[in-house]
């Protein structure tokens, strides 16, 4: 049985049949065609590398960074600024340490007087890049806006605050640190000239000027400010904004103790005559709220008979006889001189400090008053001792009102069927009413003879 030839077996026999000048043409027509498919594969392959070289240089993070910042600059020409500051946003997503990026972007803000995210955005490129030229313009930016506020009369703590944090990241600016004097002086003028006097108490936190916690953040961010960096420039401006340099200024008694260690702080490293009586004034103050402390918790209770071993103590008589004499030392006040707990009024004349303490009818929200007698007030020769307490108020209303005065005096005690004269206690409850007032008068009170009356 015959085998099937092959193809192969075909050509050989066909190659054999032909010419040795045929072999030769078909072997180079062979050779040529090979040739030739390989410089077609070879020019692909450089096709290959040459379009995806493109593509990896297209797609480099500098081309790309530079093709949204340009974007960006072309959106800012046709004041397109939301899209120009997207491409800068881009831009930051692939170098987040582009200088350019920050610096077009805050621009592009402040065109659209977004001033806020502006100083944010430099912020944040200084905090990223270290780049003292951002920090700059930050810092040029939030002095343009404090000249502004003072050019237009709005100039508040606030105004203060936004310096300070330009001298807390460069303590040498050599515009900040007269700014904040001329910040302190157009507010205590403001203050003089309005007769402000309450810009420190805590109801006030819509206060004009400042609050006290803003204050305060002030002055500790000063003085850790000098600790870090103590020029004498620095050490001018917490002197100068250590005191409120007002006639009469309200401040919550709660804050008193913080206020204090501000001066003493400030007064430890330059020390002034008026700060240093400030500071005795606050200490005598804290004095006399340590005097009356036990007796307001007394009251508060109801115990009313706590005041009769208290009126002729000698620390009591003392303060009395100090105002009669007037030689009272930095407290305030004539005749009938409240004491409270909610608020201070501290006045000064000359660098001179006092304090007193507002009465019930200017504190109505009070937890309640207690009135020291200081007048002369002698019955046969012998000085009385009196002292007087007005609870907090019931209602929304003043009235009805009620004030408890508790006496010790030289009066006449009725024994059986006579009168004698001696030292005895007496109670008064005083009820204040729109059309009058109605007392009940207890004479030698909680003695063997008392005796009431009502008139």
């Amino acid at each position: 049985m015959r085998r099937a030839e092959t193809n192969t077996g075909k050509e050989r026999r066909t190659m054999q049949g032909l010419s040795v000048n045929e072999k030769r043409a078909r072997r180079k027509k062979a050779r040529h065609r090979i040739v030739m498919m390989q410089r077609v594969f070879l020019f692909l392959c450089v096709l290959a590398v040459i379009g995806g070289g493109a593509a990896i240089i297209w797609n480099l993070p500098v081309i790309r960074l530079n093709r949204e910042l340009k974007a960006g600059e072309g959106y800012t020409q046709e004041e397109a600024y939301g899209e120009a500051i997207d491409s800068y946003e881009n831009a930051l997503k692939i170098d987040s340490t582009s200088v350019k990026a920050y610096r077009y972007m805050a621009k592009a803000y402040f065109d659209l007087e977004d001033n806020m995210h502006a100083k944010q955005v430099l912020l944040e490129g200084w905090e990223n890049t270290q780049d003292e030229g951002l920090l700059q313009y930050y810092c040029t930016a939030i002095l343009n806006e404090a000249v502004a506020e003072i050019n237009a009369g709005q100039c508040t703590l606030e105004t203060a605050q936004k310096i300070l944090g330009v001298l807390k990241r460069d303590s040498n600016s050599a515009d900040a640190l007269p700014l904040m004097h001329t910040v302190y002086e157009r507010i205590t003028s403001k203050l003089r000239e309005d007769e402000s006097k309450t810009f420190f108490l805590e109801e006030r936190e819509e206060a004009e000027f400042g609050t006290f916690n803003s204050y305060i953040q002030i002055m500790k961010e000063l003085i850790e400010l000098y600790a870090q960096n103590p020029s004498e420039e620095i050490k001018t401006v917490i002197s100068q904004f250590a005191m409120v340099d007002v006639p009469e200024f309200h401040i919550n008694r709660e804050h008193l103790k913080e206020y204090k260690s501000i001066l003493d702080q400030v007064n430890s490293f330059i020390e002034t005559d008026s700060r240093s009586n400030l500071i005795l004034c606050l200490e005598k103050e804290a004095e006399v709220q340590a005097i009356f402390a036990d007796l307001f918790l007394a009251f508060d209770a109801g115990n009313l008979e706590a005041a009769k071993e208290f009126i002729i103590s000698d620390t009591y008589t003392g303060i009395r006889d100090s105002f009669i004499n007037g030689t009272m030392e930095y407290w305030t006040g004539a005749t009938y001189i409240p004491v409270s707990r909610e608020y201070v009024i501290l006045r000064q004349e000359n660098g001179a400090w006092a304090f007193e303490y507002p009465d019930f009818k200017a504190n109505e929200n009070t937890a309640g008053i207690i009135t020291v007698w200081g007048a002369q007030m002698k019955d046969d020769g012998v000085q009385r001792s009196a002292i007087a307490y007005e609870p907090a108020k019931e209602s929304e209303s003043y009235y009805p009102h009620t004030e408890y005065v508790i006496s010790y005096m030289y009066s006449n005690v009725q024994k059986k069927n006579a009168f004698e004269a001696e030292m005895n206690y007496h109670l008064e409850t005083r009820s204040f009413t729109e059309v009058g007032m109605t007392t009940i008068m207890i004479g030698d009170w909680g003695g063997p003879y008392q005796w009431q009356k009502t008139y």
